[in-house]
C-alpha cells in the first residue's frame, strides 16, 4: 500500500480499548520534540495528558492530533515574530 511510504502506526490505548495510530513520520517527530520541550518524557505523556482530553469525537484521531501538532507550531510561531 501506498500509503505505508509515509505513514508510521504506533499503539495507544484509548477508552474504547487498544488501537494504531498512523500519522506522518514528521508529525511523530513533532510530537517528541514538543513532549521534551514541554517536559514530558515521550510523546505518550503529552498524548494521553494534553491532546486526548480535548478530542473531540466527530473528527477522526489521526486528523485532530495533526490539526492539534499544527495549531501549536504556529501559535509558537506567531510569538516568535
Amino acid at each position: 500500500m501506498m500509503l505505508k511510504k509515509y505513514l508510521e502506526q504506533r499503539h495507544i490505548d484509548l477508552d474504547s480499548g487498544r488501537s494504531c495510530l498512523a500519522l506522518e513520520r514528521e508529525y511523530w517527530q513533532a510530537l517528541e520534540v514538543l513532549a521534551y520541550e514541554d517536559g514530558w518524557n515521550n510523546w505518550r505523556e503529552i498524548f494521553y495528558m494534553r491532546l486526548l482530553p480535548d478530542r473531540p469525537e466527530d473528527i477522526p484521531l489521526a486528523s485532530f492530533v495533526r490539526r492539534s501538532i499544527t495549531k501549536y507550531l504556529f501559535e509558537g510561531y506567531g510569538r516568535a515574530r
